[in-house]
């Protein structure tokens, strides 16, 4: 995958996210008291799983674009073998629900693993780099800006490249989801938070298809990516 297809597929993901949300308010914002509450509550949880969905695909796209490139694990940051190894840290660090076969014990099982770890990284170091996108960036089943950070962080992006607004935007989002999922949001939204927080949102996609299409550009995966910087993210969402 070129950049040209990675920017067209985030462009794509990003256009229909939008299209749906905008064509929900526009059909459901149009009621009286009540209804327009209950309206703003479905926005708000469709809102939260579009948000989920394109962060997922657009890191995973991210994660399709390295594969291609077929480097050498010498060439990448060491962040990138950590997320290739991501399956096999978590595998380790799940040691009292190792899987016992006939004639192990607990300590078989778990000298069996440490080799099949020991095995993958010889593996990383004597072929191309192939990253599982569904395990280095899993959203944990509940998007928030830890889950972002940390699924930047495994990529090697630095988290200073998303605008802290972004990591507000999620974190308000993914509240209210839970708190209407859970029956403990009584209070009304009032119609100008909720307008200025849907900005935000479309804000949030734009700006992440930005960062990802310029790590994939400038090849921040690499120990020694091409130059330049983005601009400063801080007042992306200040307009």
């Amino acid at each position: 995958m070129n950049v040209a297809e990675l920017r067209a597929q985030l462009e794509e993901d990003m256009s229909w996210r939008l299209d749906e949300v905008r064509h929900l308010v526009n059909l459901l914002l149009h009621g009286p008291g009540e209804t327009e509450v209950y309206s703003l509550r479905a926005i708000l949880v469709m809102q939260y799983a579009h948000l989920e969905g394109f962060t997922r695909n657009a890191l995973s796209l991210y994660v399709s674009a390295i594969n291609a490139k077929q480097l050498p694990i010498c060439e990448l940051k060491p962040e990138l073998m950590a997320a290739a190894l991501a399956a096999e840290f978590d595998s380790l660090r799940k040691t009292n629900s190792l899987p016992v076969s006939e004639g192990d014990g607990r300590l078989t099982a778990r000298a069996r693993q440490q080799v099949a770890f020991v095995q993958k990284v010889q593996q990383l170091n004597v072929g191309p780099i192939s990253i599982a996108a569904e395990v280095a960036v899993s959203m944990e089943m509940n998007l928030g800006s830890d889950v972002l950070k940390r699924s930047l962080v495994a990529l090697g992006i630095s988290i200073d490249k998303v605008a802290q607004d972004q990591y507000s935007t999620i974190e308000f989002v993914k509240r209210v989801r839970n708190d209407i999922a859970h029956g403990s949001r009584t209070e009304r939204i009032s119609e100008g938070l909720f307008r200025a927080h849907l900005k935000k949102f479309e804000q949030f996609m734009n700006d992440l298809s930005r960062v990802i299409t310029q790590a994939a550009t400038e090849e921040w995966y690499r120990l020694h990516p091409q130059g330049g910087q983005l601009p400063t993210p801080s007042s992306a969402l200040d307009s």
